[in-house]
């Protein structure tokens, strides 16, 4: 197993905080979407809340980056007053697990744009996991297929993808150049 740098473990953690406040202010938006467009259909949104382990997965490249991520980010949503309360938490454990899990599925050797969206897309089916454990099946009689698709969709496109951006245009600065992402980066060109 590869040791973490201290800059590793910083880069991380600041960046799973500020992607957990991201999230405090993206759940307070919850609300009024699903006014707007309804529980199931405000689940177009869910791919920001999971942006944390893509994100940090490809900068760091190592076991565990993306689980960490999560849960760091999911605890800073919970303690920072997510109307969510403890599920925040719960569910980005099993968000991470899911996103995790792809990485691994790679040997933690891919992290271009369809692994960053399939990790999105795992995180998405760990989240749902999570849900129908936590409520049932029956919760989701008629609205399992539509908030799955959604989530799905939304988890490859603003957790995946939306990640696979950030880190092409931080690798473009520069400022990645010390971490897996920079590196990777310089050994192409």
């Amino acid at each position: 197993m590869q040791h973490w740098k201290m800059k590793e473990i910083m880069v991380m953690m600041m960046l799973a905080v500020a992607c957990g406040v991201i999230y405090l202010g993206w759940s307070t938006l919850w609300l009024p979407m699903s006014a707007i467009f309804g529980p199931v259909g405000a689940n177009w949104m869910f791919g920001i809340w999971i942006i944390a382990s893509p994100l940090v997965a490809a900068i760091i490249q190592k076991p565990g980056a993306a689980l960490i991520a999560e849960i760091v980010a999911a605890a800073v949503e919970l303690f920072t007053g997510s109307h969510f309360g403890l599920s925040a938490l719960l569910i980005g454990v099993c968000q991470g697990l899911g996103a995790e899990l792809v990485f691994a599925m790679t040997r933690y050797r891919r992290y271009d744009t369809w692994t960053l969206m399939l990790s999105g897309v795992g995180a998405a089916i760990g989240s749902i996991v999570y849900s129908l454990i936590a409520n049932g099946f029956g919760y989701y009689t008629t609205t399992l297929l539509a908030t799955t698709g959604l989530q799905l969709i939304s988890g490859a496109l603003l957790g995946g993808l939306l990640a696979a951006i950030l880190v092409r245009r931080l690798v473009a600065t520069g400022v990645l150049n010390g971490f897996a992402a920079g590196r990777a980066k310089r050994e192409v060109a």
